[in-house]
């Protein structure tokens, strides 16, 4: 095979002259030699003809008196994408987000929770995402996964209150004095878990992810407003300390939307009224 190159590179000068800028084709011994030349290189191709397949499985590039040969192995064992860089796949969580948070009376629910008198534009959320990974499963498909903190107040309607007597969670209406506020407040850390989708561009990534998370939630208290004083009506609300999630994101480049509809309750049902968070908002990546 050697000799058989270095004879066709000797004809080279003669096929370059006879076909300037064109391909010239061989077949010997079953295979098929390509030679090409332009802008100063010249290129030899070698194919192994099996059938109607063609593979090539040797390149040779004569330029500025050096020569640079090539070798392909094919295997049905070795993956076609071998010896390829693939883009880095990342994750793509905020850095900090926020948004609305309300507490229906059932599962991914609307419109708020009447026999709690919930006040929906006025509750919200915030938090910042501490660290995050992905994983990759194809080239365009990630595992990804995080671990953030928030913070979720839920307001109420007019004066009412959430109070917890005798191991009891239910709403009370004050009576005395103007409630500016009336609120339950706590903290989350959350573990989500989602596939992620993405793909690259030059202004930045697209990118949309959908999984489930885990949270732990913590410190929490009703209070209310009268006046500039504020109050603390109790510091057990009977609250769930872990919640299930269903999560999705879907964004470009810094900026991206988010879902949140927890599977569990926010509170012990058991002793407390029946209400599910979904939340949903902005996220910013820096």
């Amino acid at each position: 095979m050697k000799h058989l190159i270095l004879l066709l590179a000797a004809m080279l000068p003669a096929v370059a002259s006879a076909v300037e800028g064109n391909d010239t084709t061989f077949t010997v011994d079953n295979k098929k030699i390509v030679v090409s030349s332009e802008g100063g290189k010249t290129d030899l191709q070698v194919y192994d003809i099996e059938g109607g397949k063609q593979t090539k499985s040797r390149e040779v590039e004569f330029i500025d008196g050096q020569e640079i040969e090539r070798v392909y192995v094919t295997s049905p064992f070795i993956p076609q994408s071998i010896g390829k860089k693939n883009r880095q796949l990342k994750s793509h969580y905020p850095f900090f987000y926020i948004g609305f948070n309300q507490i229906p009376g059932s599962i991914m629910g609307s419109g708020g929770n009447p026999a709690m008198h919930t006040r929906g534009s006025k509750s919200w959320e915030w938090g910042i995402t501490l660290t995050s990974a992905a994983f990759r499963l194809t080239n365009s498909i990630a595992l990804t996964s995080a671990v953030s903190i928030g913070k979720v107040h839920n307001h109420f309607q007019g004066n009412y209150v959430l109070t917890t007597q005798n191991g009891v969670t239910s709403m009370r209406q004050e009576g005395e004095g103007d409630l500016r506020k009336t609120y339950i407040s706590y903290g989350v850390a959350r573990l989500p878990v989602m596939l992620e989708w993405q793909r690259g561009t030059r202004q930045g990534d697209l990118f949309i992810a959908a999984g489930a998370s885990v949270e732990m939630r913590m410190n929490d208290h009703s209070r209310y407003r009268i006046g500039k004083k504020r109050y603390t009506e109790t510091g057990d609300i009977n609250l769930n300390p872990l919640g299930l999630n269903l999560e999705m994101r879907i964004g470009y480049g810094f900026l991206m939307v988010y879902g949140r509809a927890a599977l569990t309750p926010l509170l012990k049902t058991s002793v407390a009224p029946e209400c599910y968070p979904v939340s949903f908002g902005i996220g910013l990546r820096f």
